[in-house]
């Protein structure tokens, strides 16, 4: 969660009336403890024993609970239930229609098949590409920073997905971010984005790339390319392992897996 979404989150309950700019600074911090002295029996613990950091995602899960958002327990922590509740409201906010995310927290996650279409099926399940997917686009900020691709000195902190699969591909980051740190993921290359809604047809072909879908996602392009085999793609050696297991366990599919090239890629569509 980044400062300006909680200085958002802090606005549209009225508690905030300055600049979004990220800075949580006098009028941001007057606002946060507002919201904490107002619903401390709601907090896990005491808030006045918490972080500056934690105090401010706390006041922010506070408001998106009692936006009807369900964000687990108030304990200043932006676990999963917090993200998913903050891409539920944001997409709300700027659509006007409700996003649903699958909420099950027990038991083994749905296999790709039970969640998202075939390559086949993309039409029936996502829409027409061009202005119906369009219509359906919500723009999504990551639980961590990034970098992209193609031009590395620029940050990356958000991206179009279609509605029907952002919430996936959020949770899959927010775990990715957990078990590698943005150490590593930098370190890896796992951090560079290279893509993801582009309204145009597959490379060398007719039909639809799945990315005009708004349902693919490609990471680190130029060593994970779309001719790229191990033992030659980055993307196929062991520390990667973690990554392609989060994604696939939420319905992901990456093709670099199922059929043995274009690595840089994962789509929330079936081969």
């Amino acid at each position: 969660m980044k400062n300006t979404d909680i200085q958002r989150l802090l606005a549209a309950a009225g508690y905030y009336q300055g600049k979004v700019d990220g800075d949580l600074g006098t009028i941001s911090k007057a606002a946060i403890e507002k919201v904490l002295s107002g619903h401390a029996s709601e907090c896990v613990s005491s808030a006045g024993d918490w972080s500056p950091e934690r105090r401010a995602v706390g006041a922010a899960q506070i408001v998106l609970k009692h936006a009807g958002f369900e964000v687990g327990r108030i304990d200043g922590y932006d676990g999963n239930l917090t993200t998913g509740a903050l891409l539920e409201w944001g997409t709300l906010k700027t659509t006007g229609t409700a996003l649903v995310l699958d909420r099950r927290q027990t038991g083994p996650l749905p296999r790709a098949a039970d969640k998202f279409p075939t390559q086949a099926g993309c039409v029936e399940f996502y829409g027409n590409p061009g202005p119906d997917v369009a219509s359906q686009l919500v723009m999504v900020e990551f639980p961590y920073e990034m970098r992209i691709d193609y031009d590395r000195s620029q940050k990356s902190t958000r991206a179009q997905l279609h509605m029907k699969c952002a919430g996936s591909a959020m949770a899959a980051l927010v775990e990715i971010h957990r078990a590698y740190g943005i150490g590593e993921l930098r370190r890896l290359g796992l951090d560079l984005n290279a893509g993801t809604y582009n309204h145009r047809r597959m490379r060398g072909g007719t039909a639809w790339s799945m990315h005009a879908y708004g349902c693919a996602w490609d990471f680190n392009a130029k060593p994970n390319g779309l001719t790229a085999r191990c033992p030659d793609a980055l993307f196929c050696g062991p520390e990667y392992k973690k990554f392609f297991d989060i994604w696939e366990a939420h319905g992901w599919v990456s093709l670099g897996r199922a059929i043995g090239r274009d690595w840089m890629h994962v789509q929330a569509a079936r081969i």
